[in-house]
């Protein structure tokens, strides 16, 4: 008897995905429900100082001997960290200082207008929240699918086919009225046309254990062989 059961290493590759997935969204809802309004908030008690000071981006970009700048050392001074997304917005806006069509009124009015918005808007948070939702879908649908496969079992014997993946009626050897061998050099997949037109589908890199299989379903029907690889030399006959 010969026996086909979920592949270990397809298992844990597609675990690591779901885990993968899980990762984001738990990550997602941190930024969302915690890290983004906190960031917001902290913005909002340093909002004061930054739009009472009259500084050029220039200037906010300004590192001292410590190498600080000017806007980081505003929050560390409330005891804050200044929020990277401010910072590479200065940033940009200093990079288009140069633009003739940026003058320095425009620059001190854009800047304003930066800071006296909220760091992370509301499309920023719901943003997040859409990204936690599609990945844990996707890490749920992973998962499902590892339990499904888990499940099935494909086993040939003497008499024909059997297992949960195969159903619950065994299917005799000769009930198959062909294999398709196209995918199998290149993926591992064969998949049988029985004589009332069901179709088994057989995946070597999703079930372990297969190839011994389908070299059991031809050892009883030699018949069947046409497009397979040719047998060991110790089989040959």
């Amino acid at each position: 008897m010969v026996e086909a059961k979920l592949n270990r290493e397809y298992a844990l590759r597609i675990a690591g995905v779901g885990l993968l997935m899980t990762g984001i969204c738990v990550w997602s809802l941190y930024d969302g429900l915690v890290a983004w309004p906190r960031v917001n908030r902290e913005l909002d008690v340093v909002r004061p100082a930054l739009l009472e000071s009259g500084l050029s981006t220039e200037e906010w970009l300004k590192r001292d001997d410590d190498g600080q700048t000017s806007l980081q050392a505003a929050f560390a001074d409330a005891g804050f960290k200044a929020p990277s997304k401010l910072v590479k917005k200065v940033g940009e806006l200093r990079a288009a200082a140069g633009s003739p069509a940026l003058s320095h009124e425009k620059q001190a009015e854009r800047l304003q207008k930066l800071f006296s918005a909220p760091a992370y808007t509301r499309r920023d948070l719901k943003t997040q929240f859409v990204q936690a939702g599609v990945t844990l879908c996707l890490g749920l649908a992973a998962f499902l699918s590892l339990i499904a496969k888990a499940r099935k079992r494909y086993v040939a014997d003497s008499t024909g086919l059997s297992g949960s993946a195969i159903g619950s009626a065994p299917v005799a050897y000769v009930d198959i009225a062909g294999i398709d061998w196209s995918r199998w050099d290149e993926k591992g997949i064969v998949v049988l046309r029985l004589q009332n037109n069901r179709r088994l589908k057989f995946d070597g890199w999703h079930f372990a254990g297969m190839t011994a299989l389908v070299d059991e379903i031809v050892k009883h029907r030699p018949d069947l062989r046409a497009g397979h690889p040719a047998p060991p030399a110790d089989d040959a006959s």
